[in-house]
């Protein structure tokens, strides 16, 4: 991810990934930093992933002590949350004083890991939910915009074309020419948006606890 990876690079000391999965970012991390991974003790049964050297939680109450983290970061998590707003009260107590907060939300996405798909956030629901929770210097930043939502609809189309019956196979082939050049222009939204950047693919965002 763009925005995830610069940030990981910066990091020093204890760092919790919340929903951690198969800890696909970790490798990102500088070397010296210590990793935490967090997960749902549900994870393997309902998403069909487990991890070595991962604690796995009720998804209630973080396992951890207060102030105990440097940094903490969640990727596409916090949709799949019940109550948000605990869960980031949460990420609040185990970060010390002035420790950093990382997440990334989807805005335009499918229904997806189903039911447990809660959620989608606008920029002025997650400044509110995390000023309530005690963070401070946030910034949340669009990912793409309205011509990238319609490029990657298209493509998403195609890919289910492709994974359907035969006539819908043979339809997505047809239609690959036209998914390719989606596939350019959701990418030009990406790097330089020209379109609209209230309706994006989603949102990444970045606080620090007060202290």
């Amino acid at each position: 991810m763009k925005t995830l990876t610069p940030w990981l690079a910066n990091r020093a000391g204890s760092v919790l990934e919340v929903g951690c999965g198969g800890a696909p970012y970790r490798q990102y991390l500088p070397d010296g930093c210590k990793y935490q991974g967090l997960d749902w003790s549900g994870a393997s049964k309902a998403f069909g992933y487990e991890v070595e050297e991962v604690t796995y939680y009720d998804g209630n109450k973080f396992p951890f002590p207060p102030n105990y983290f440097e940094s903490l970061f969640h990727t596409e998590v916090l949709e799949h949350i019940q109550d948000p707003h605990e869960f980031l009260r949460q990420c609040h107590k185990v970060l010390v004083d002035g420790g950093n907060l990382f997440f990334s939300v989807p805005f335009q996405a499918r229904y997806h890991y189903i039911p447990y798909d809660y959620w989608r956030f606008t920029p002025t629901s997650l400044r509110l939910l995390l000023e309530e929770a005690g963070f401070e210097n946030i910034e949340i930043k669009e990912r793409g915009d309205d011509i990238t939502v319609a490029g990657y609809k298209v493509v998403s189309v195609f890919y289910r074309l492709l994974l359907g019956s035969w006539p819908e196979k043979f339809c997505g082939c047809l239609l690959a020419p036209i998914a390719g050049l989606c596939l350019v222009i959701g990418q030009i939204g990406f790097r330089k948006p020209i379109g609209s950047r209230d309706d994006c693919l989603g949102y990444s965002v970045t606080a620090v606890k007060k202290g």
